[in-house]
C-alpha cells in the first residue's frame, strides 16, 4: 500500500476503524512494518492496551476530537478562541493536516518495543519519542510523503511527551515556551491533539468526561502560553501568560487564552497602553458573567 491508499484511510471520519480493517488484511503493517513489534507488547498497568492497540485507540481519539460529536464540540468550546475547523482545513507540504495528525497519533509510540527497559522493577521506555522519529523518517519519505509533511509527522512522534515536560517546572517560563514553539515550527495545536489522544488511549474505557475536560483545559493552557510567548507582531505584549498566572492567580486552563486574546487585541487597538491597564482589563474580563463557568 502506498501513501495515497493510507491517506484515504487517514482522512475517513472513522480512520481508526479503517486502519483496523487494513491491519486485519495485513496491509497496515505491510506499509508500516515498524508497527508490528507493538502487537501484543504489554505495557504497564496504567495502560489499557498493548502498544499497537494503544496506537489505534489514539487514532480513535483523534477521530472523536475532529468530529462534530460531544467530544468534538467540547474540545472546540475549550479552545473557543481558536478557529479549529479552519485549522483542520490546512495542508502541510500539500497534505491534509488531518491525515498527518492521525498518522502522528498512529506512530507516536512506534519505538516503545525497541526502547523498553526495566528500571527498579518497572517497565520504562526512555526517549521513545526521539527514537521513533528517527526510526520513521526514512520510512515516511519512502512511503511517498514529501519532506515537509514527513517532517511534521516526525515532530509529532519526537515531541508527543513534550507538553508534560514543558510544565514540569511550574509555571513554564516564556523562554521555555518559545523554545517549544520553535522546535515544533509553530505546529503546537497538532501536537496537542496527539498529546490528548495519547492520554485518552492510555486510559481506554477508564477515560472519563472529567479526564477529558481537564485535558482540554491543559491543551488550551499550552496553546495560550504558546500564542502569548511567540506573538511578535506589533509592540511587545504588555502582559504575558506568566503575568496572568502570578498577578491574577490563574492556574491555566480554558480562561487563559480568552483573557490573553482580549488584552492583546485591546493593546493593538490602543485601548490599553500600560501594564497596569492591561492587568485591570484582564481582571474585568475574569469578572464578567459566565467567565468562570
Amino acid at each position: 500500500m502506498d501513501w495515497p491508499g493510507l491517506r484515504e484511510a487517514l482522512l475517513a471520519d472513522d480512520a481508526g476503524a479503517q486502519l483496523r480493517a487494513l491491519d486485519a488484511a495485513g496491509r497496515l503493517t505491510a506499509a508500516l512494518p515498524e508497527l508490528e513489534a507493538g502487537r501484543g507488547f504489554a505495557q504497564p498497568e496504567l495502560h489499557a492496551y498493548d502498544v499497537l492497540g494503544h496506537s489505534l485507540a489514539a487514532v480513535d481519539a483523534v477521530d472523536a476530537v475532529f468530529a462534530d460529536g460531544a467530544a468534538g464540540r467540547a474540545f472546540r468550546e475549550a479552545i473557543g478562541w481558536v478557529d479549529f475547523d479552519r485549522w483542520l482545513g490546512r495542508e502541510v507540504g500539500g497534505e491534509p493536516i488531518a491525515a498527518l495528525v492521525r498518522l502522528g497519533a498512529l506512530l507516536h509510540d512506534v519505538a516503545k518495543p525497541a526502547t523498553a527497559t526495566v528500571v527498579e522493577g518497572r517497565l520504562r521506555f526512555p526517549r521513545h519519542g526521539p527514537a521513533g522519529a528517527d526510526l520513521m523518517a526514512e520510512r515516511l519519505t519512502g512511503l511517498g510523503l514529501g519532506e515537509e509533511a514527513a517532517g511534521l509527522v516526525t515532530k509529532l512522534i519526537r515531541y508527543h511527551l513534550r507538553p508534560q515536560e514543558l510544565v514540569r517546572n511550574w509555571p513554564a517560563t516564556d523562554r521555555a515556551v518559545r523554545r517549544f514553539v520553535r522546535d515544533l515550527d509553530g505546529e503546537v495545536l497538532a501536537l496537542m491533539v496527539v498529546n490528548l489522544a495519547d492520554g485518552w488511549a492510555t486510559q481506554g474505557p477508564r477515560y472519563t468526561r472529567e479526564h477529558f475536560r481537564r485535558h482540554c483545559g491543559f491543551v488550551n493552557y499550552v496553546l495560550a502560553r504558546a500564542w502569548a510567548a511567540s506573538e511578535d507582531d506589533g509592540p511587545a505584549p504588555l502582559v504575558t501568560g506568566d503575568d496572568l498566572i502570578t498577578e491574577l492567580g490563574l492556574s491555566g486552563g480554558r480562561l487563559l487564552g480568552a483573557v490573553l486574546t482580549s488584552v492583546r487585541h485591546a493593546q493593538l487597538e490602543g485601548h490599553v497602553r500600560t501594564r497596569e491597564e492591561a492587568l485591570a482589563l484582564a481582571r474585568d474580563v475574569l469578572g464578567r458573567p459566565g467567565a468562570t463557568d
